[in-house]
């Protein structure tokens, strides 16, 4: 093999390399975007469920239970 097919062989596998490197950064960057809805998701079942419960305490027959029962 002489220094011209070596060259070419090291120019294809960089190539290679590049692509290879590339096409993993993509495939973390869309897996990581899918965790961060999810995480969104859940984020805002949250919410209504921490609006649900304030909702509750703070309603006045609540009180009047809680009152009743410290009693």
């Amino acid at each position: 093999m002489g220094p011209f097919e070596v060259a070419v062989v090291a120019i294809v596998c960089g190539i290679i390399y590049k692509i290879a490197n590339t096409y993993l950064q993509h495939k973390g960057a869309f897996a990581a975007e899918q965790e961060l809805t999810q995480m969104r998701e859940e984020m805002n079942e949250m919410k209504q469920r921490l609006i649900t419960l304030e909702s509750i305490v703070t309603d006045e027959s609540y009180q009047l239970k809680r009152k009743i029962d410290d009693l």
